[in-house]
C-alpha cells in the first residue's frame, strides 16, 4: 500500500509542474478566452506559490523523519508537553465520534424504530401474515366442502341446476 501511495504522491507533484511550459500552455490557447490568457502571462504567482508548498511539505517530510525515524524519545517529549493537542490529533479531530453522534446514531435509531419495528413488523408484516391466515382460514371452511365422493358432487351440481332453473321460473 504504501508503493501505490509513493507512485501517486510522485504524480500529483509532477501534475503540479505541467503547466508551468510554455509549450503546454500553448496547446492549450485555442480553449482560453483572452481574459484566462491575461491571467496565465501572470503566472509568477503561481510559481512562486507552487515552490513553497513544495517546500512546506519536504519541510513536514524532514520534521516527521527526525521525529519518528531518528529520535523517537523527543516525539514522545512534544507529546507529553503537548498532551491535549496530541490527545485531538490522535483521535483525528473526533470527527469519527462527532459522525457517528450527529448521522449514524439517529439514522440508526430511526431505521431500528421507525422502519423496522414500525414499518416492517406492523405494517408489512401484519398485511403479509393477514393474507396467510385468510387463505388458511378460507381453506379450512373450503375443504370440507370437498368430500371426494361422486354422487355428493353430482347432487350438488343437480341442485344449483334446479335452483337455478326455480329462480327464473318463479320470476
Amino acid at each position: 500500500m504504501a508503493l501505490a501511495l509513493i507512485v501517486l504522491a510522485v504524480g500529483s507533484v509532477a501534475a503540479g509542474y505541467v503547466g508551468i511550459g510554455a509549450r503546454f500552455e500553448h496547446f492549450l490557447e485555442p480553449s482560453f478566452s483572452p481574459q484566462a490568457r491575461e491571467a496565465a502571462a501572470e503566472g509568477g504567482l503561481e510559481i512562486t506559490l507552487m515552490a513553497v508548498s513544495s517546500l512546506v511539505a519536504f519541510a513536514g517530510i524532514g520534521i516527521a523523519v527526525f521525529f519518528f525515524l531518528t529520535n523517537r524519545r523527543a516525539s514522545d517529549e512534544v507529546a507529553q508537553r503537548f498532551s491535549g493537542l496530541h490527545r485531538l490529533l490522535t483521535n483525528k479531530y473526533y470527527v469519527d465520534e462527532i459522525y457517528d453522534a450527529a448521522i449514524v446514531q439517529p439514522i440508526r435509531i430511526a431505521s431500528e424504530d421507525g422502519l423496522w419495528k414500525a414499518v416492517d413488523v406492523r405494517v408489512i408484516d401484519a398485511a403479509v401474515n393477514g393474507v396467510g391466515d385468510t387463505v388458511a382460514g378460507t381453506s379450512q371452511v373450503l375443504r370440507r366442502l370437498q368430500s371426494g365422493s361422486v354422487r355428493t358432487y353430482a347432487a350438488s351440481l343437480f341442485l344449483g341446476v334446479v335452483m337455478i332453473l326455480g329462480y327464473y321460473l318463479w320470476r
